[in-house]
């Protein structure tokens, strides 16, 4: 065949272009192949419900999807057949190629799976218009999976989603390549799976009383509706055929030693006390946990975990091992015992009880071991001795993930502030349902890179994969769960199948519509923020100027102001990266196609003598706020209360030290820059702030300090501006170093930072 290479995002301009019909294929879809080679001197080929589909006894379940998927359509002639094999060879054993030729089309995979997911692309590649037969241009299709570990998370325990809406969940996952359901099925408010040799705790600890109202720390006030519901086996095993036919293995969590308070109200027995207990209504506030220092207990633990390794057929179980308080274990004469009997004695870095809920972990492992599986737990396991062949899920940011693999451990990358889905997914909070805190944009989710620059290559190939989790204290409904999920499934979709250097914000965002499109056809309820007004700054020091970027929505336009003003339809249209090189004020806004105004977003620019300057930190800003690092100390825009907004870099325990090298030695008696206080996040005000000045860029003198030694607690949360004077100074560099605020109490101690303008 005559095949020329084309880009992908050239084939959707030259689709755009021609005057084919309305119905016509495109294979620009999330997650973008790997691989596309389209083949314009050939005819498409027409595909119709009556297109015969042509495969194995081994692939009748994938080929059986496809007759669903173009089921809508109406009939094409019958002039073309598709044929699905698994003779692709590929060391991935998920890879596919998809062959398209006007009068067949051939999927290809190197197993059933990578059939499944060469069926998902052609799926998504349909018009939203299904109503004439779609015209597939002649094209090769390549695609392999960049991680192997592609998951998602569901907690049907703070509020419980049926079989049905699990179903409908596990068809979201398809949908966007997701090959791992981490399903978390217990928990304090309540346990949802059929334990045969336990019954009381679904007759019991199955059912609470009510539900906290409102956000958990705001008043404990609790609704008198009772919320139950559980899972039987056989519904189980119904959940796991229905998603092994999708490729989709799920992995179950039972959440111990701790977040048992459903099963502590089940069998009291089981607890330091004794009870009694009942299973909790709001989302924290708990001492008790397992008893480890009871041989019922540990036997308890065994028969639930061999009982559900036996109804789930997947290689793993997660344990949980995530917020344990040790206090009932200290006062318990069964633990203490318990201790004495196991030889533990603490050390430096974990107490005894720290250490015999190692001694859990490591039990746990071992009845995973003799089934022949593996356990997952949250990062926390680190702080025991966990055993080699357990699993590593990093949670409280990415620092989990790099100790865990510097032991030696596998590690899954679920960091909760880029993958956490119970986050806001817009900045006007007010605006949104109500969710537990933060904010997790799509661009967020899409600009997350599991594998680290604080990892060396060998760290790097324990990393299973990312996944992204949805607890559900805030999300009460099904319709709620989809609007949290999506669209932000669809970038951790990229994240999970693309390489780094394929990945494009922008091609992504041009590619939405059509998986929109399906949205639209399966009934999901989904959030449109993607479509708002998308604005990127970067520095250019060459030009000594910001470049402004937007990511403009298909169908939209982008107009903006330089003096403040609100954009309007008459206002200059954006048409290529701006170059901004004085003071202003960057007003952006995006239009729909009928005029419509979308989200105004606004930046000011502050140019200074150190604007665009090379810079150096003497301290890595902290991961989850580095943003755009010492560059964004240079760049000109001045951060706001929005800590989260990337015009802030973030400092845990270490001080903002950042060294400006100016163009060329210059006169300055000024520097000044804005903290940012957000005390739920530790992130506190300066406690002193040093300027240095060199005139050969080598040796500093002090020229002036400002002391704030004591934190004010009645000092509310935002940001403060300071200025420095000094006498001047011909500088040639420019040293500032900000150091937090350490009162006792305050478990970090972050400082917030944004642009330093020297004058």
């Amino acid at each position: 065949m005559n095949f020329r290479k084309i880009p992908a995002i050239v084939i959707a301009i030259m689709v755009a272009s021609t005057n084919l019909s309305a119905a016509e294929a495109d294979y620009n879809v999330v997650p973008m192949p790997l691989s596309v080679t389209v083949d314009a001197a050939q005819q498409p080929f027409v595909l119709g419900s009556d297109t015969r589909v042509v495969t194995t006894k081994a692939l009748d379940r994938e080929g059986d999807f496809l007759r669903e998927y173009i089921s809508a359509l109406p009939k094409a002639g019958a002039k073309g057949v598709i044929s699905l094999d698994t003779k692709l060879k590929s060391d991935n054993p998920e890879a596919y190629t998809i062959t398209l030729t006007p009068g067949k089309i051939t999927v290809s995979g190197a197993s059933a799976a990578g059939v499944f997911y060469g069926l998902q692309t052609l799926r998504k590649s349909l018009p939203a218009n299904l109503d004439e037969p779609v015209e597939m241009p002649a094209a090769v299709v390549s695609d392999a999976p960049r991680f192997a570990y592609r998951g998602a998370h569901l907690d049907v325990v703070r509020h419980f989603f049926d079989a049905d809406q699990v179903k409908t969940f596990i068809d979201m996952l398809a949908l966007h390549n997701i090959n791992k359901f981490h399903w978390h099925l217990t928990d304090d408010q309540g346990w949802r799976i059929e334990i045969k040799k336990y019954p009381r705790l679904t007759e019991v600890g199955s059912k609470r009383k009510g539900t906290l109202i409102g956000r958990y720390g705001a008043g404990e006030t609790i609704d008198s509706i009772p919320v139950e519901g559980y899972f039987t086996q056989d519904q189980i095993r119904d959940i796991i055929t229905y998603a092994s036919d999708r490729h989709i293995e799920i992995i179950p969590e039972i959440d111990l030693p701790s977040h048992m308070m459903a099963a502590l109200a089940s069998y009291p027995e089981l607890g330091c006390t004794g009870g009694p207990y009942e299973v909790l209504t709001t989302w924290a506030g708990y001492k008790d946990v397992l008893c480890p220092g009871k041989d019922k207990t540990m036997t308890f633990i065994a028969d639930v975990l061999t009982e559900v390794m036996e109804l789930f057929p997947s290689k793993y179980i997660h344990i949980g091992g995530d917020e344990c308080p040790k206090d009932r274990w200290k006062e318990c004469t069964d633990c203490q015992a318990r201790i004495k009997q196991l030889g533990i004695t603490p050390t430096d870095k974990a107490s005894a009880e720290d250490l015999l809920q190692g001694y859990v972990t490591a039990f746990a492992a071992d009845v995973a071991r003799k089934a022949g599986k593996s356990i997952i737990g949250w990062d926390e396991i680190l702080e025991c001795d966990v055993p080699q062949d357990a699993v590593v899920m990093s949670w409280r940011g990415i620092k989990g993930a790099v100790n865990g693999t510097a032991r030696g451990h596998r590690v899954i990358q679920t960091p909760n502030d880029y993958l956490y889905f119970d986050y806001y997914q817009s900045d006007n909070a007010a605006a949104e349902p109500l969710a537990i805190g933060g904010y997790i944009p799509v661009r967020r989710v899409y600009s997350f890179e599991p594998l680290t620059e604080e990892m060396s290559d060998e760290q790097k190939s324990l990393v299973m994969g990312p996944q992204a989790n949805l607890w559900t204290e805030y999300v009460p409904t099904f319709s709620h769960l989809q609007y949290m999920e999506l669209p932000r499934l669809a970038a951790l979709a990229e994240v999970q199948w693309t390489a780094p250097d394929k990945k494009d914000y922008h091609s992504f965002k041009c590619r939405t519509p059509r998986l929109f499109a399906i949205y639209d056809r399966n009934g999901y309820n989904y959030a449109t923020h993607i479509k708002d007004t998308d604005v990127s700054f970067r520095p250019d020091r060459q030009k000594h100027a910001l470049v402004m970027k937007a990511s403009v929505y298909p169908g939209h336009q982008l107009r903006y102001t330089l003096d403040g003003t609100v954009p309007d339809v008459a206002s200059p249209l954006y048409s290529e990266p701006l170059l901004l090189d004085k003071d202003c004020v960057v007003t952006a806004a995006s239009f729909a196609p009928d005029g419509t105004r979308g989200t105004v977003v606004s930046d000011t620019l502050r140019i200074s003598k150190a604007s665009f300057a090379e810079c150096t930190l003497a301290y890595k800003p902290y991961s989850p706020f580095a943003f755009g690092g010492a560059d964004a100390l240079v760049d000109g825009l001045c951060g706001d209360d929005n800590f989260r907004s990337g015009r802030w870099v973030g400092f845990l325990g270490d001080p903002c030290d950042v060294t400006i090298t100016l163009p060329e030695p210059t006169e300055i008696s000024q520097v000044g820059f804005k903290t940012c206080i957000v005390w739920p996040e530790g992130a506190l005000e300066m406690s002193r702030a040093e300027v240095y000045g060199s005139a050969d860029g080598k040796d500093f003198t002090l020229l002036a300090t400002v002391d704030n030694p004591e934190q004010d607690p009645a000092q509310k949360n935002g940001a403060y501006a300071h200025t420095i004077t000094f006498d001047p100074f011909k500088a040639k560099a420019v040293r500032v170093v900000v150091k937090p605020c350490a009162p006792a109490g305050i478990w970090s101690r972050i400082i917030f930072v944004d642009d330093i303008a020297v004058k």
